[in-house]
């Protein structure tokens, strides 16, 4: 195992500290879901979800008017933003893969959902996954305003 696998697998136990079995820290819980429409559209007939459950360990902040202002259009006041999720490593023994973050949508009658249960608990479509640091990645996520 490489050292930064190792770290990976550190990181993620400090970080299972701060979930509802230890300092119960954390006040959201995160799931992707992948909502699959019976006919053959978003939209048109009836659903069914296949549910990714996070565990209720990573922070969840409101994007600040700085980083609205400097995002070049792509961020608006009262997105959120869900912080520290650790990478998985080589094994995928601990953390989360991009894919699992951010599940490819192949088709027109699929779609990606995120939904948060806690304060600021709602539906939530993606904006951005930021996937460029070592140990510790983040989602960018925007309310949705319209439900199908």
């Amino acid at each position: 195992m490489s050292f930064h696998d190792e770290m990976l697998a550190v990181v993620d136990e400090v970080r299972n500290i701060l979930g509802p079995d230890d300092l119960d820290w954390t006040r959201h819980q995160l799931t992707v879901r992948m909502r699959t429409w019976s006919g053959g559209a978003k939209g048109l007939g009836t659903t069914s979800d296949s549910d990714l459950v996070l565990p209720q360990k990573f922070r969840v902040d409101r994007i600040s008017a700085a980083e609205v202002a400097s995002s070049g259009g792509q961020y608006e006041m009262g997105d959120v933003k869900v912080l520290h999720i650790t990478p998985a490593d080589a094994t995928h023994s601990v953390g989360f893969t991009a894919d699992q973050l951010k599940p490819p949508i192949t088709t027109d009658a699929v779609e990606r959902v995120y939904l948060l249960v806690g304060p600021h608990g709602g539906e939530y479509g993606l904006v951005e996954l930021q996937s460029f640091k070592n140990i510790s990645w983040a989602l960018i996520l925007r309310r949705r305003t319209t439900t199908p």
